[in-house]
């Protein structure tokens, strides 16, 4: 509502003030649907979206530190890294906190891809998710192809159109100890993979993933789970 109100200053001064009162109300997801006229199709994704507000709600919480982290890995990146491996580096951390994970979750964008967080079934054969609905994202395989294709300004697929194993195949194997900012890492039964980004204050690896579980979405973690070292063919050819 407004209020409308008269000031004197003076026997000949006056004006006109004004106050504006707005109330917000808010909906929750139902009463939303219902004022939209969902359609079945459409009620169903909600029910299976609200049945992950636990995973939704570690998502919110999440992208609150990711910033800091990102800053820090960044300031401390080699001063003479190469400019190829700086550059996957960059763009694998540019989506740290703002990716979901998706079990067969692919792209070959070069930059934001504008079907990431559009809920869609899960297709891809294999996985608990497969056939429920999630916010679409990447695998890991796919995050890492989006990062060296986006590096490359598209003329580079590591998995050149496989998954992890591919991506494993697609490198030089490499002990833990000689991985430089860049290099790939695997799980020894190539059931995941990540990019190394940097090294924490006590000298371990830091690695850039896209990973299901708690966190579902791209994160910076310590290299535990990674037993295998590849560096990309990409960068010796």
């Amino acid at each position: 509502r407004v209020d409308t109100r008269v000031i004197m200053i003076d026997e000949e001064t006056s004006y006109i003030e004004k106050d504006l009162y707005i109330q917000i109300t808010s909906k929750d997801a139902l009463e939303q649907s219902s004022s939209y006229h969902f359609s079945k199709r459409q009620m169903d994704a909600l029910y299976e979206l609200l049945s992950q507000k636990i995973l939704l709600s570690g998502l919110i919480q999440n992208a609150s530190f990711v910033s800091s982290d990102i800053k820090a890995v960044m300031q401390s990146l080699p001063e003479n890294l190469e400019l190829d491996r700086k550059s996957v580096v960059e763009k694998a951390l540019s989506l740290v906190g703002k990716v979901n994970y998706f079990w067969g979750g692919k792209s070959l964008t070069l930059g934001w891809d504008d079907n990431w967080g559009v809920l869609r079934k899960v297709t891809a054969e294999g996985s608990p998710t497969t056939g429920t609905y999630r916010l679409y994202g990447l695998d890991c395989s796919g995050f890492i192809d989006w990062a060296f294709f986006y590096a490359s300004s598209g003329e580079y697929v590591i998995s050149k159109g496989g998954g992890v194993a591919a991506q494993r195949a697609n490198c030089i194997e490499i002990s833990l100890e000689n991985a430089q900012v860049g290099d790939l890492v695997f799980y020894e039964d190539n059931s995941h993979a990540g990019i190394i980004c940097g090294t924490d204050d006590n000298g371990g690896l830091l690695i850039v993933h896209c990973t299901s579980g708690d966190t579902n979405t791209v994160v910076i973690t310590n290299s535990t789970g990674f037993a295998i070292a590849g560096r990309p063919q990409y960068y010796i050819n």
